[in-house]
């Protein structure tokens, strides 16, 4: 089984060459794939930063936020259509996170993460899982993890 993480699904459904070539071709070969509820937060909500960028020039967390207040999330959906699309059409394995505060703190602190990407590779090894799908170099310094491409 392979994790997918976030910056390998917004590289593909954002054409952002080369990354979404080595990830159509990973995917395309059709092993079992899996991604963790951290992963579809962190997709989601880069999508709808990007789009809210692109399309209403919005910059900063705040503004968005308060664009969302006034207008609603239904602005959005499409982030969260290509996401839940890319899901079902894969049939990608959604998992819960998995982990205590004490493992998020030991593993930030031995392999010098930020904690989302402590707990994506706590949830990882709670599962079992031993290959991430990732262009962050980061996960190579986690023991029990396999980086591809």
């Amino acid at each position: 089984m392979i994790l997918l993480d976030t910056n390998a699904i917004v590289y593909y459904l954002h054409r952002v060459e080369p990354y979404a070539s080595k990830v159509k071709q990973i995917l395309i070969e059709g092993k079992d794939f899996t991604v963790s509820l951290r992963v579809i937060d962190e997709i989601i909500f880069t999508l709808i930063r990007l789009d809210a960028l692109r399309r209403l020039n919005i910059r900063r967390l705040d503004q968005l936020r308060e664009y969302i207040r006034k207008h609603g999330i239904s602005e959005f959906f499409n982030a969260m259509d290509d996401v839940e699309g890319l899901i079902k059409e894969l049939g990608v394995v959604v998992l819960e996170d998995k982990g205590s505060l004490e493992e998020l703190l030991e593993v930030m602190r031995s392999y010098n993460l930020l904690p989302g990407d402590a707990l994506i590779a706590i949830t990882a090894r709670h599962y079992g899982i031993d290959t991430i799908l990732t262009f962050d170099e980061d996960f190579k310094r986690v023991p029990w993890l396999k980086v591809i491409p």
